[in-house]
């Protein structure tokens, strides 16, 4: 054991943190070489967060979309509703990992590609206080 010395057991880069209530996030598939996004647009909630990126619970995805989110060539246009905030904060992210299916959901690992630094803040801010209220 090494003692007084740390170590990172972790690649992160943020705290992850588990909200007192799950965050509702809405979003769409991005097709990575043209940046189109399907018409349609699904729910999330969130597990835990970090500035990083997220854990969402999703409902099924048709199997198009799927294959291409597992295979790294879609990523999410996220719009995160931030209780506390009058207007989503809006990201980018791509899959990072996949959670087996439970009953019609998945679990989804995204990682942050692109996100306003403001609305990382406000988003982490929101995570914070509510853990501190505990």
């Amino acid at each position: 054991m090494n003692r007084g010395k740390l170590t990172r057991s972790e690649r992160r880069k943020y705290v992850r943190l588990q909200p007192k209530e799950a965050i509702s996030v809405r979003f769409k598939v991005v097709t990575q070489t043209e940046g189109e996004k399907t018409a349609s647009s699904h729910r999330a909630k969130t597990k835990d967060v970090s500035g990083g990126g997220m854990f969402l619970e999703i409902s099924l995805l048709k199997p198009t979309l799927l294959e291409g989110v597992l295979r790294g060539t879609h990523n999410l246009f996220l719009e995160i509703d931030v209780p506390t905030l009058s207007h989503p904060l809006k990201a980018l992210a791509k899959v990072v990992w996949v959670e087996g299916k439970a009953s019609d959901k998945y679990g989804v690992g995204v990682s942050f590609l692109s996100i306003n630094e403001e609305d990382r803040d406000n988003l982490m801010e929101y995570i914070i206080k509510g853990c501190l209220q505990e």
